[in-house]
């Protein structure tokens, strides 16, 4: 061990990271084991200890399907070639720290991230995250593990009833929250600033920022958020966005429906089950648990926080990437043929003709051509729509879209793909499978840089760490509706949001 720190409940030994400039502490407790009776419930003190707790081994990831057993998976090769190897326990509230600072009065900028995997997979220590790497960069890194799938957001009327007043299916954005509030009381110890703590994650990471950026629960505990792929934004004419947290009732009703296709007859029962049995059941049966708006936790919608400006008020980073747009696409929901656009302008009311003058549809292969490009694409135009929200509110946004070539040796390009940006905005090319070249290194150390300068002062601007200053990346206007385009070389994304596409802003936000 090269380090002791004390912390609220012991002393902990952290080590020499393979950079010995970084002292690394893995799996260090932020929560009591959420199991027995304390299965869906909110998560509670960490027993204090005795002597020095030994920090050396990452802790068990949550309950989930084995990320990495299937080889042939996409995934498996991408993200978790080590999967199968890794704990996995219901007692998972751990976290790991990353830090660069030799002494505890340093007050150097903490990134505190969330990993993604749709609320039903992931961890903290992904291959795809080079944690000691964006240490270097003079910031301390915080990854948690969190409650996942059934184990952190089954809803369920008994549930309701056992805790009135207290937050209700949202055990793993507690474990978050729970999380955050640890790093603002002990961050100082291993040399982080806790006035600047900015959290980050990807696509249910994203989600899980935003439900601390909306949360009450998290003021004054953040200094900045970065979400990526991607923002919540719903548009007036097609309804809630996929990231949407929904309902409490619905939820209940999903727990009810759980209990009875699992053939569980109580709450009670319920929390005697074995974990890996419990798992099983909730996956023979399809059941998907997620975030919902329970009135304590989260008292609406994101989206809803974002137009009432009921979110803390910390500068946003965030953006998508072009190859991931289409699959969250909602072609479903639009139109394909010039009678099928007639109907949908209807959608505008009063406003129908002159959305019909805008779009300029006068056949089929029009409207195919308006309903596939930027002005219906969920992610885009949500990120333009977030950036209108956000600065009318006076609240400084970058925007970015991430679209470089990205290497496969198996295809000519797999594209720009949900997860792709993970590489290089922390720094882990070395780490991938893919054949990355001189030019994507290049590319990953301004995109590091952008974060990490972004943790430090809230503005992504300034100089590489090289030294090197980074082209400009101004905040999102009305007046300037910038985004960062990050492909083959860096530059504005040209053209910007098109008439439709103010028009669907104009329309959501009642001003046309």
């Amino acid at each position: 061990m090269r380090k002791e720190v004390r912390i609220e409940s012991g002393v902990i030994g952290g080590y020499f990271g393979y950079d010995p400039r970084i002292t690394v502490f893995k799996g260090v407790p932020y929560a009591a084991a959420p199991v027995g009776e304390l299965r869906w419930r909110s998560p509670q003190p960490v027993p204090h200890w005795d002597g020095v707790r030994p920090a050396l081994r990452y802790g068990p990831i949550s309950m989930q399907w084995t990320p990495g057993a299937d080889p042939k998976d996409f995934w498996s090769r991408e993200l978790h070639p080590s999967g199968p190897e890794y704990d996995m326990s219901e007692d998972c509230l751990y976290l790991n720290i990353f830090t660069p600072a030799k002494s505890a009065d340093e007050k150097l900028p903490v990134l505190f991230y969330i990993h993604g995997g749709g609320y039903q997979g992931g961890y903290p220590y992904e291959v795809e995250f080079d944690w000691e790497h964006v240490a270097r960069r003079g910031i301390v890194v915080v990854a948690v593990t969190y409650r996942l799938g059934i184990f952190g957001f089954l809803a369920h009327p008994e549930l309701s009833a056992e805790r009135p007043d207290a937050p209700k299916g949202n055990y793993g954005i507690e474990d978050q929250l729970a999380a955050l509030s640890w790093t603002k009381r002990n961050i100082a110890a291993f040399g982080g600033d806790p006035d600047r703590i900015t959290a980050a994650g990807q696509s249910a990471g994203a989600g899980s920022v935003q439900c601390l950026l909306t949360s009450p629960a998290a003021e004054g505990l953040l200094s900045g958020a970065i979400i990526e792929s991607a923002v919540t934004a719903d548009f007036a004419d097609l309804g809630p966005s996929f990231l949407r947290a929904g309902s409490l009732r619905r939820a209940e009703a999903a727990g009810v429906d759980f209990f009875e296709k699992a053939h569980i007859g109580s709450l009670s029962e319920a929390r005697k089950i074995p974990a890996d049995e419990l798992f099983r059941r909730a996956a023979e049966v399809h059941a998907f648990f997620a975030p919902v708006v329970d009135g304590v936790l989260l008292k609406r919608g994101a989206f809803d926080a974002y137009v009432r400006g009921e979110h803390h008020r910390v500068p946003v980073l965030t953006g998508y990437n072009r190859g991931e747009t289409r699959a969250f696409m909602r072609r479903d929901s639009l139109p394909y043929t010039k009678a099928e656009f007639e109907e949908f302008a209807d959608r505008y009311g009063g406003h129908a003709d002159a959305f019909r003058a805008l779009a300029g549809v006068a056949s089929d292969e029009d409207a195919e051509a308006l309903f596939s490009g930027d002005a219906f694409t969920g992610m885009v135009a949500g990120a333009y729509l977030f950036g209108t929200v956000q600065a009318r509110e006076g609240r400084k946004t970058y925007l970015y879209e991430f679209d470089p070539d990205i290497p496969d040796d198996t295809s000519p390009n797999v594209g720009s793909f949900h997860g792709a940006e993970l590489w290089f905005a922390y720094d882990s090319l070395a780490r991938s499978w893919r054949p990355f070249r001189g030019q994507h290194y290049d590319l990953a150390r301004k995109v590091a840089s952008y974060w990490a300068n972004f943790v430090r002062t809230g503005d992504p601007n300034g100089r590489d760490n090289f030294g090197d200053p980074l082209p400009e990346w101004r905040p999102f206007t009305e007046e300037d509706p910038f985004m960062l385009l990050i492909g083959n070389e860096i530059k504005e994304k040209t053209p910007g949001p098109d008439k439709v596409t103010k028009f669907r802003i104009d329309h959501t936000l009642g001003t046309l």
